[in-house]
């Protein structure tokens, strides 16, 4: 490069100086913009973990949430691709592709499983103004025809604004033998590694991308997603993680949901006069299960609260990074227990082998008594009976797949970011969706989301910042309408109230009968006075309803 020497004032030559610069110059990201870490847990109700009046012991997520503040009105879509569609672009699900998971899209608007360009996800944004960003753990968002060796790879996590990916494509993976990705390429992390477990590799992964980002580019702030699998089927977690929880639940599921809701209220993340709503006519009372089969259902609790809580070790790792490299208090944390409620999908059995179960082949109880120290293990693919998934998502109605009702769309949700974020025993009442997240991580940083990228004109962001809750406890909601669909299943809020459908038949009824969502049933609930969605209001306010 040329360089011309400089004659200073006392006659003494100066270093030399470039005449021009051809470097191309970096991105940078406003002055003092926070990292931001985004967490997104998977099948994991709103009563599950401890942090929600929970039985599992998730102290990681506690001591965040102590230092944070928790949401309980924070709303999903109600299963896992949409959910995400969402969070990665602030939008609603279906104006991004998603109205369904990408095994089931169509070429039909709103269920072609294909971002489009004329809405940027948040890794594309931050990456443009200077963030190095990552993406670890599950990845429900690449359309299934492009999940080749030779692309395209521009809806692969790299397209779609990641730096970095480690994880696996698809709804779900094994614990203990994934096959995962690399950036772009398969690998198999597991071979020769006895005691190899997915969760802990890609903390071990999330760990390591943080001191390399720290060393290499020390000034610049990062975007690190993680969304592990857990605690999606195949429900497996390390034989002494499920040893902590033997006879934790042997209480059975109907006793376990009155404790959550005691313990919701006492913690004071339920309202004082919420309800709680009665067994769904379709599932088993725990009494009517013989011993044996309250055995082998017991041990399926085990594996599926010794996966959440393992992971929660996991997380408490990577927070551990953070405060060693220096930069927890300028981190931004927004992480939500969960894309959708717990899961009854397995049905009132669950099953050891969901594979099968798929296939409308699912095992007979004699198939799985007995076989109960193999569950959670490698060479099992068990998920667990519905009655726990309406345990798990106490004090709600219904679970993962129902949009029309808060079982399946209401996630525990905790923000933290020190010295930003006020009365931290207030418990944040505010009506949020993760179609807010974007906006609020934009307000965040100081950016306004771009009205082009790449050369695409954008699509305006559908979420609204939750930002403004921060630092007042009972600020009047902003978000003051959303409407929900999978499925058919439906629902529409306004303003504290919810016009809903009745779901037709259970979520583990695979049956290829027809089913006209035109014909569903309305319900219509007051949501300011009915925390859990228990009290039908439609015969009382046919007006409100028909409007």
């Amino acid at each position: 490069m040329p360089a011309t020497a400089v004659l200073a004032s006392d006659g003494s030559v100066a270093a030399p100086q470039p005449a021009f610069k051809t470097y191309p110059a970096r991105p940078q990201a406003p002055a003092q913009a926070p990292n931001i870490l985004i967490v997104l847990t998977d099948d994991v109700g709103f009563g599950a973990s401890s942090t929600f009046g929970g039985l599992i012991p998730m102290p990681n997520y506690d001591a965040l949430a102590a230092q944070g503040v928790r949401y309980n009105n924070f709303h999903t879509t109600a299963m896992c691709s949409p959910t995400r569609a969402a969070l990665l672009t602030g939008r609603n699900h279906h104006r991004v592709g998603f109205g369904a998971i990408s095994e089931v899209s169509m070429d039909a608007p709103g269920y072609n499983a294909s971002i489009p360009k004329t809405a940027a996800t948040i890794g594309q944004v931050l990456k443009a103004y200077g963030y190095d960003t990552s993406w670890f753990g599950k990845n429900h968002n690449t359309p299934p025809w492009d999940l080749t060796p030779y692309g395209p790879f521009d809806r692969w996590p790299l397209g779609l604004g990641f730096d970095y990916f480690y994880g696996f494509n698809g709804p779900a993976t094994s614990q203990f033998a994934p096959i995962l990705t690399e950036n772009l390429n398969t690998i198999r992390p597991y071979i020769g590694k006895p005691d190899y477990i997915l969760d802990r590799d890609t903390a071990d992964h999330a760990i390591q991308w943080l001191g390399g980002q720290k060393s290499l580019r020390p000034d610049a702030p990062f975007l690190m997603y993680w969304s592990p699998g857990t605690a999606h089927g195949p429900q497996q977690a390390p034989k002494e993680w499920i040893a902590k929880f033997r006879g934790k639940f042997d209480m059975g599921w109907d006793k376990l949901r009155v404790e959550i809701f005691k313990r919701q209220k006492a913690m004071g993340v339920i309202p004082k006069n919420a309800r709680l709503n009665p067994r769904e006519a379709a599932l088993p009372a725990w009494d009517s299960l013989t011993p044996e089969q309250q055995k082998v259902s017991a041990r399926m609790m085990e594996v599926y609260a010794a996966q959440l809580a393992f992971f929660d070790d996991q997380f408490g790792r990577v927070i551990g990074e953070l405060k060693r490299l220096g930069e927890y208090d300028n981190t931004l944390i927004i992480y939500v227990q969960g894309d959708n409620g717990s899961s009854e999908e397995a049905g009132p059995r669950g099953t050891n082998n969901e594979y099968a179960s798929m296939n409308n082949n699912d095992p007979e109880w004699d198939q799985m008594i007995g076989k109960e120290d193999s569950l959670g293990g490698p060479h099992s693919a068990g998920v667990y009976q519905a009655g726990w998934a309406y345990a798990m998502n106490t004090p709600f109605q219904y679970s993962k797949q129902v949009a029309s009702h808060l079982g399946g769309t209401m996630n525990g949700m905790v923000v933290s970011w020190p010295g930003h974020v006020a009365d931290q025993r207030q418990t944040r009442g505010q009506f949020t969706h993760v179609i807010d997240i974007a906006p609020t991580v934009y307000e965040a940083i100081g950016i306004t989301p771009p009205t082009q990228m790449n050369g695409v004109d954008q699509m305006p962001i559908d979420g609204v910042s939750f930002a403004y809750t921060f630092r007042e406890a009972k600020a009047a909601n902003r978000h003051t309408e959303q409407y929900f669909e999978l499925m058919g299943n439906r629902g529409f809020y306004k303003d504290g109230w919810l016009a809903n459908t009745v779901p037709a038949r259970p979520t583990w009824d695979h049956s290829p009968t027809h089913v006209d969502p035109l014909a569903f049933k309305w319900e219509l609930y007051d949501l300011n006075r009915d925390y859990s969605q228990s009290v039908n209001l439609a015969a009382r306010h046919p007006e409100k309803l028909a409007a």
